[in-house]
């Protein structure tokens, strides 16, 4: 019985840091960014803050996805000034986002 519980600790303890490893990994991605919302300009430009209050204008890539912090998709319209988001943009293009994720207070 001893044994089976240090065999669920482990496991435990590796999915944990997996949780954590996987959480750094998206962090590190080169291709997102998080910010604020700052204004969005028409349905395809939109202008966000990054952490040092540097504004970024991007334009949404003709598939792109918009998720609102409730996980549903929705438009750039419905993104609020001050609205936490990640930005996902094309590899080896800036300017162009594939996805906006507006995050909750939560998110980190």
């Amino acid at each position: 019985m001893a044994s089976r519980a240090m065999m669920l600790s482990l496991l435990a303890l590796v999915l944990g840091l997996f949780v954590v490893a996987s959480g750094k990994a998206v962090a590190a991605d080169p291709n997102t960014h998080e910010g604020t919302f700052v204004s969005a300009k028409g349905d395809k430009e939109f202008t966000m803050a990054d952490k040092d209050k540097k504004e970024h204008t991007h334009t949404l890539a003709d598939n792109a996805k918009i998720i609102g912090a409730d996980g549903k998709d929705v438009k750039l319209a419905d993104l609020k000034k001050g609205q936490r988001i990640r930005v996902t943009t094309k590899e080896g293009d800036a300017k162009t986002a594939t996805k906006v994720e507006a995050l909750k207070d939560t998110d980190k």
